[in-house]
């Protein structure tokens, strides 16, 4: 039944969603396994044991992940949903109240890092891709694995003057429907003096390079977005508290509009947030963190 479901995913479900529904019902049913106990059909007092196992071990987002993913299984193959009753959910509470801790938001990557990061990059291929690289992420404001994906293609003039990207998917546009992201001068003129080097190899903007100087034809994997953030963080020897990583952009960038009086709700728009919520989990441990209550 699970392997006939995961067939059907094809084309409705983007790869990395089906590979995290797979990983997590795998997961699970290796612990069915060990407790010689079938994965399916589902019950709530076995799913609120497989919670008390993974309690102390994992942490709390994780296994809440894992539970969503179980519960979106169970109503596409159109069983009962356990993971929205009693058992589940006070198992989930009892994991939250004895390891619960605040989750470690990305160190915000704002305009003072991202020219202190575009300092090290040289003249090189790859030094000119990573200054790309760093632009890029922090105007937009876009996931790694939207980042990498941006085509020379996608650059667009205006009537006006004015350039933007093409976004032509992302996570919260599944079905492709596309936007427009206005671009500074300065990040246009990057892609362009960029393309006269790379276009003729790749149409990615963040192509892969060897070691021995070529550009591949694909584009960098998500993942090595947060190599090079921490590469360059490190030859630029900045001692943070935590590493750069991909949702550094996202933070920084947010946090720097919010600086500059932009509202919540354009932030929301240009990051792609669908809640209020969403973006504040992101910028919680920032905001207000330089206001004094007696002034």
């Amino acid at each position: 039944m699970i392997d006939e479901l995961f067939r059907r995913f094809d084309g409705a479900f983007s790869n990395n969603t089906i590979r995290a529904y797979r990983a997590d019902f795998t997961h699970y049913q290796g612990w069915c396994a060990k407790q010689g106990t079938p994965p399916l059909p589902p019950n709530g007092p076995h799913l609120a044991n497989y919670v008390d196992s993974m309690a102390g071990d994992l942490s709390v987002a994780t296994i809440q992940r894992r539970i969503a993913s179980l519960g979106s299984l169970f109503r596409l193959m159109e069983l009962d949903d356990p993971t929205k009753g009693a058992d589940c959910a006070i198992a989930v509470k009892r994991a939250r109240r004895q390891y619960g801790a605040p989750q470690k938001q990305a160190t915000p990557l704002t305009i003072d890092l991202l020219k202190a990061l575009q300092a090290t990059c040289d003249p090189s291929l790859v030094g000119q891709r990573d200054r790309l690289l760093l632009q890029l992420g922090y105007e937009t404001l876009r996931r790694r694995s939207e980042i990498v994906r941006f085509r020379f293609d996608d650059l667009l003039v205006t009537p006006l003057g004015t350039h933007r990207l093409i976004l032509r998917r992302s996570k919260t546009d599944q079905f492709g429907q596309g936007k427009q992201l206005p671009i500074s001068k300065l990040l246009a003129s990057l892609i362009t003096n960029w393309q006269q080097r790379a276009s003729n190899a790749s149409n990615y903007l963040l192509p892969k390079i060897s070691c021995a100087g070529a550009i591949g034809t694909a584009h960098i994997a998500p993942n090595q977005v947060n190599q090079i953030l921490q590469a360059r963080q490190r030859q630029a020897g900045l001692a943070l508290e935590r590493p750069l990583s991909g949702h550094s952009f996202r933070v920084g960038g947010a946090l720097d509009l919010l600086k500059r009086g932009v509202s919540m709700e354009k932030i929301m728009l240009r990051g792609g947030w669908k809640s209020e919520s969403s973006a504040l989990r992101y910028l919680r441990e920032w905001v207000g963190d330089d206001v004094l209550v007696w002034d």
